[in-house]
């Protein structure tokens, strides 16, 4: 358990130093894998064939796998830890919010234990009145204890699943699930700096205590639970939202959160990536349809709509997506519709939550998508380190890390451009 003293004096900074030294090494592997496949196993394929081929290439092969995976479990410890960096600042903020509440009422807080108690020789009556400030910042201080506490045990026990596996006997996919996984761990450390049990003015108090970028890297890790906790200011939680678009975004990421595993939602033996993201955005988001002429136009012949003629359920009496327009279903259509209508791209470092996000294979030579936006996935969260987190069908996936996973996703499908869309309707 982490203590007071402890928490008052620990130096977070360190932690985003070593992260960045594992991401670096990380992308060395990734450099060495790509070294070994471009100029040792593909030479191989293009110009021997003797006895001796498969050989090497078995051992070419398997020396990539394991620079693979090692990358892959050093990105899976560099969220966990830079986020513990973050997380341990939040905390105190929160500490030295309860020993400030604690000093203006003229009470002493224990250097070691953290402790707040009225000074020696105080009054009854003196007592009495500095209850209410004695009980204020004992919650926000035990609060801050616990969550850099619960930040500290995720942490460990995401270093501890990074760095045990042995590379030589641990295979590409499990080596991703420990990745997810420890992004999941990630965002519990910083959500649960979000106060537990506290009343909504102290809640309040620890939301102003917050520096404007600890409130900005809340905002979007954590935007729901953020927008549901008692006491966070209203002008907050219209930010959050942001209804000016048209939309909820905390509505669109609540649903793709609580659907990512719901195969009621999806076409049978289709691709419902960009199906999901349009029924996060009406069904969650309550996003207006655009229907062109007034509805007469069989919907999958509007190529200027965006709408469902579903509940929403994939239960269409109509065979998969002639119910909707094909800018519901299709990732090309359906970026190019929003952007057309009033949306904008922005750059990753600009993504919320409850944005759109695309990929668009790059224009190189065997790339299987060139020029073409094939994959669409809702943006759930963000990192306090710009980790970009979505939420997808068609190879479920709840809470993501875009840049952990991309690597991986380049090698099979070739490289990619991101495209961000934050739509906003204007029909």
């Amino acid at each position: 358990m982490v203590t007071f003293a402890e928490l008052r004096d620990a130096k977070p900074t360190s932690w985003t130093t070593a992260a960045d030294d594992l991401l670096a090494a990380a992308k060395q592997c990734e450099r060495i894998k790509d070294d070994i496949h471009d100029n040792g196993v593909k030479p191989l394929d293009d110009n021997w064939r003797s006895a001796a081929y498969g050989r090497a290439r078995d051992v070419l092969t398997k020396v990539a796998d394991r620079a693979e995976v090692a990358a892959i479990l050093g990105r899976s410890a560099v969220d966990p830890l830079d986020t513990l960096s973050h997380s341990v600042q939040i905390a105190q903020n929160e500490l030295h919010t309860g020993i400030e509440i604690a000093e203006q009422a003229g009470l002493v807080v224990d250097p070691v234990t953290g402790a707040v108690s009225a000074p020696p020789h105080t009054s009854r009556i003196d007592r009495e009145d500095m209850a209410k400030a004695r009980s204020d910042a004992q919650r926000i201080i035990d609060d801050a204890v616990e969550a850099a506490t619960q930040a500290d045990t995720l942490c460990a026990q995401a270093l501890f699943d990074a760095f045990t596996p042995d590379i030589t006997k641990t295979s590409v996919d499990e080596a991703k699930k420990i990745q997810a996984d420890n992004t999941k761990k990630a965002l519990e450390e910083i959500r649960d700096t979000l106060p537990d049990g506290l009343s909504p003015d102290q809640v309040t108090a620890w939301w102003n205590g917050l520096t404007p970028q600890e409130q900005y890297d809340l905002s979007r890790a954590s935007p729901v639970e953020l927008y549901d906790l008692p006491g966070i200011p209203d002008s907050v939680k219209k930010s959050l939202d942001r209804p000016e678009l048209g939309y909820s975004s905390i509505g669109t990421v609540r649903y793709a959160l609580d659907n990512w595993d719901n195969h009621r939602l999806d076409w049978v033996d289709k691709d419902n990536c960009t199906n999901f993201a349009s029924d996060a955005l009406k069904y969650g988001g309550g996003m207006k349809e655009k229907e062109s002429d007034f509805g007469l136009i069989p919907r999958h012949f509007d190529d200027d709509g965006w709408s469902d003629g579903s509940n929403g359920e994939g239960d269409d009496i109509t065979p998969p997506g002639w119910s909707h327009t094909r800018s519901w279903g299709g990732a090309q259509r359906n970026h190019d519709f929003f952007v057309k209508n009033g949306g904008k791209e922005v750059s990753p470092d600009q993504a919320k939550p409850g944005d759109v996000m695309y990929y668009e294979g790059a224009n190189d030579p065997g790339n299987p998508h060139p020029g073409e936006v094939h994959h669409t996935v809702i943006v759930t969260g963000v990192l306090p380190d710009g980790q970009i987190l979505y939420t997808q069908h068609s190879g479920d996936a709840k809470n993501y890390p875009l840049n952990g996973r991309l690597p991986e996703f380049q090698q099979d499908l070739g490289r990619q451009d991101i495209k961000i869309v934050q739509p906003q309707v204007t029909w």
